[in-house]
């Protein structure tokens, strides 16, 4: 029937009601739209722009309509541009969690345009798999599964979120500048490491200060010249770039408006790393090429929680100190690492030599800038008296390390497996990211996990729909390091039952791999419930 809405897969997920009439109510919005007037005279770019204004009034009514039609409120929905197959104008449709989609990050910019600057990372990534999507469908003969990698869409998705924050400062012409960022950062310099700021704004703006100002700009893509004069970005001065060329070395003034959002920073922190901020709050992060959500910093609190679950009964004051020295590390200008061992003393005496052994006391200042300074780790004992400096740490090699990672955090992970277990190693990254070793997951209660583990296996039955099941499946899939056997069994029964019913009853089926119990889990990861 002309002009019916069809939803796939049928999971009875949505009213289909408010989905009536979306089209027409598309048609009806594209024509009272403001953005007509800006259609351009010549008849084959005008056609292009209402085109693409057509689209962009579909995919927002369709996108209200779902909202309005979701029988559950837990969710937002985002909608791809549409691919004629057939007889059918087909979208693709994205689902995430509501809350995890507001946990990214976001900038504060409008949807309602014809072209939007996305306002997250988390945004751009799925608009690009949506538009692989639509890149699917519009095939003469649409694929059933896309073999593009996920790597693919991660740098796509970096590109068009550096070069809509570039459109935000007023460079309309930004694409390539993610890259561009890339291989500087990765470019050395005289064997040195490029480190340093670059202020991305537009040239003129009142809260950019000049204090060198390049008569011929620098472009960006030129690696080797841009890699030269970041080299002097330092000292309180940072690059000042439009996105396509350096034009001059300053700062960016501490009482610039951050509602302004058309001043960002980009901080290259050591060789293939870099962020962008606004403000105080980082957007995205890069690391040999791959984006990704900046990592939290780590808290006090949290750090003072671990620091319990490793030693047992410490003194609060102690913890604090700890907390000083790991705290005191992270501001230096390298990266550090720090042991915490439950016997210090003897622990520096077998690894001599291969240590400096001093004797114990609590640093702070200048000495525990000194003592971080050379190769090696600092030994503490959990009251924060540092009993050895330069320390070269031994373990065993056990599969569990990551090469994405540098030597400290993996000669880290070797030393826990082997003479180190019971102790906490804190390794500090040269841009201040402190890592905490043991990683361990947060306690939670056994009720919780009861509960959710009882819900999903009712769920599990005929009388409830796929999209319900899935959604409890989702939630308990961040929960099974916390499974015991009996609970692994019966989620897995679950899983099993459900994918059973839907072959049957959609001719689909999704397989999941058994799980079973992780064998790091202990009592020690439930909290005490009054």
């Amino acid at each position: 029937m002309p002009g019916e809405v069809v939803l796939e897969p049928l999971r009875g997920a949505f009213d289909t009601e408010p989905l009536a009439g979306v089209l027409e109510l598309a048609a009806r919005r594209f024509r009272g739209h403001e953005a007509q007037a800006d259609a351009p005279e010549d008849p084959a770019l005008r056609a292009s722009f209402l085109n693409e204004l057509a689209e962009h009034c579909r995919v927002l009514v369709l996108t209200e309509a779902l909202t309005a039609a979701a029988r559950t409120g837990d969710r937002r929905y985002l909608v791809g541009r549409s691919a004629i197959v057939g007889d059918h104008r087909i979208f693709p449709v994205i689902s995430v969690e509501r809350d995890a989609w507001y946990e990214a990050p976001m900038l504060h910019t409008p949807a309602d345009v014809l072209d939007p600057v996305e306002r997250s990372f988390t945004e751009s990534v799925v608009r690009a798999a949506l538009d692989v999507a639509t890149y699917e469908l519009g095939r003469r003969e649409p694929l059933g599964v896309t073999n593009v990698e996920p790597a693919t869409i991660l740098h796509a998705a970096a590109d068009s979120f550096v070069a809509g924050v570039l459109r935000l400062t007023g460079q309309e012409f930004g694409q390539g500048a993610r890259q561009a960022i890339d291989l500087v950062s990765a470019q050395p310099y005289e064997g040195r490491a490029g480190v340093g700021g670059v202020v991305l704004a537009r040239p003129g703006h009142p809260d950019v200060a000049v204090e060198i100002e390049f008569e011929a700009p620098v472009s960006v893509q030129t690696t080797g010249s841009f890699r030269k004069v970041l080299e002097m970005a330092g000292h309180g001065l940072s690059l000042l770039s439009d996105g396509r060329a350096v034009y001059g070395l300053g700062w960016l003034d501490p009482s610039y408006d951050s509602a302004r959002q058309d001043c960002f920073v980009c901080s290259i922190s050591r060789t293939g790393t870099w962020e962008l901020w606004h403000g105080t709050t980082p957007y995205l992060r890069v690391d040999n090429g791959m984006p990704s959500l900046p990592r939290e910093q780590l808290g006090a609190d949290e750090f003072a929680d671990v620091v319990d679950r490793v030693f047992g009964d410490i003194d609060g004051r102690d913890a604090t100190r700890l907390w000083d020295v790991a705290d005191a590390c992270a501001k230096q200008a390298h990266g550090t690492m720090v042991v915490v061992h439950p016997d210090a003393a003897t622990e520096r005496e077998r690894l001599m030599p291969q240590a400096y052994a001093i004797r114990p006391a609590r640093l702070a200042g200048r000495a525990l800038q000194a003592a971080t300074s050379i190769d090696g780790a600092v030994l503490v004992s959990p009251d924060g008296r540092c009993h050895a400096v330069g320390v070269i740490l031994d373990g065993q090699a056990t599969g569990t390390g990551d090469a994405s990672r540098g030597s400290r955090y993996n000669s880290a992970i070797r030393y826990l497996a082997g003479a180190g277990k019971g102790s906490m190693v804190i390794i500090v990254s040269e841009d201040g990211r402190i890592d905490l070793l043991p990683r361990l997951m947060k306690r939670i209660r056994r009720s919780h996990v009861e509960r959710v583990v009882e819900r999903l296996v009712g769920a599990s039955g005929d009388g409830t729909d796929f999209e319900t099941f899935a959604r409890l499946d989702r939630y308990a899939q961040g929960l099974e390091f916390y499974f015991d056997q009996a609970q692994c069994d019966a989620v897995n029964a679950a899983r099993e039952r459900v994918e059973e019913r839907q072959w049957t009853e959609e001719g689909m089926r999704v397989t999941t791999v058994p799980i079973s119990p992780d064998p790091a889990m202990d009592p020690s990861y439930y909290l005490v419930e009054g």
